[in-house]
């Protein structure tokens, strides 16, 4: 695939994608307003909450369909520079700005789920899609890929011209480091096992605020099963990231990095929720619990923001 090719695909990957992420975003809206007067003014208003949260599910869906064409795309881009050898780059769905709608997408089918055990819940978890949905729009509705975007065609274009080898050299540097970072198994598993038990422990945060509100047992079931749903896919994708980070991180003292002390953090906290539940059944112990697993979300949200804000290794992918 030559420059002209990539800029046509990108062009109408750029048609679409935008508009979806509008689409997406309007859905969570008015299904966000249907929960809310499910929950504060009539019952009545449960089945529109539902089938909403249906349609955004499958909106998330064709919006990966669009974005995985795009990734394959990318893939057929042959990066080679004579002496220096040559790759493609095959880019998982889940970095860059499609972090957030990776963890949106295995959300809204948890969420959809969750109407099992209750409406009220499901329509609570409708809020939840609203606040995913708005820091999509927010931070990521203009392209999915920009930082790959950009320097596969500038890669492209210098390349095409013997006077822009020079630089082509440089950036194909850049994007070997990328595909050392990308090719990986850690890449494959360590994110979107982490993400899964991320979205997993969404639904529990929604039902521990329930169970404050409201001593049902549905609630507190719930909760424990997004709970245990979480935990083991948390468990395995931290431990996936060991071996990579000695590799990765060799001769640098990471162990003591904020992401992963965050990570840690999150885990115990979780470890603790799973052990306080087993005495649910004891009323003091409900409203620990709880709160429990409301303070272990906020050290998601924390661990998650901590790659943004800080440097380190979590912060390029």
């Amino acid at each position: 695939m030559d420059y002209y090719e990539f800029a046509g695909l990108t062009r109408e990957t750029l048609r679409y994608y935008p508009a979806a992420i509008s689409a997406v975003f309007l859905t969570a809206s008015a299904g966000a307003l249907l929960s809310g007067l499910h929950l504060r003014v009539s019952r009545r208003f449960a089945r529109a909450a539902f089938a909403l949260a249906v349609l955004l599910s499958l909106e998330l869906t064709l919006l990966y369909l669009l974005l995985l064409r795009y990734h394959s795309g990318l893939a057929q881009v042959e990066f080679a520079i004579p002496g220096m050898g040559s790759f493609r780059l095959l880019v998982p769905p889940w970095v860059e700005n499609e972090r957030l709608l990776f963890w949106l997408w295995i959300y809204s089918f948890m969420a959809l789920y969750a109407w099992r055990y209750s409406r009220r819940l499901g329509s609570a978890l409708n809020l939840g899609s609203l606040g995913f949905a708005l820091a999509l729009y927010l931070t990521a509705r203009a392209e999915p890929l920009p930082q790959m975007r950009v320097l596969t065609e500038y890669y492209l274009l210098l390349s095409q011209h013997p006077a822009g080898m020079l630089y082509a050299s440089e950036l194909f540097h850049t994007l070997q480091a990328k595909y050392y970072l990308y090719s990986t198994w850690y890449m494959w598993l360590h994110p979107p096992l982490v993400f899964f038990a991320y979205a997993a422990f969404t639904v529990n945060f929604f039902a521990c605020i329930a169970m404050l509100l409201s001593r049902r047992q549905s609630y507190a079931r719930a909760a424990m099963a997004y709970a245990k749903l979480g935990y083991l896919p948390l468990t395995v994708g931290l431990l996936a990231g060991y071996p990579w980070a000695v590799e990765a991180w060799k001769d640098v003292s990471w162990w003591w990095s904020p992401v992963v002390s965050a990570s840690f953090m999150l885990w115990f906290f979780y470890t603790a929720y799973l052990h306080s539940a087993l005495y649910l059944q004891q009323e003091r112990m409900r409203t620990l619990t709880a709160l429990l697993g409301i303070a272990g979300y906020a050290s998601i949200l924390l661990a998650y923001a901590i790659i943004f804000i800080l440097p380190g290794a979590h912060s390029y992918a």
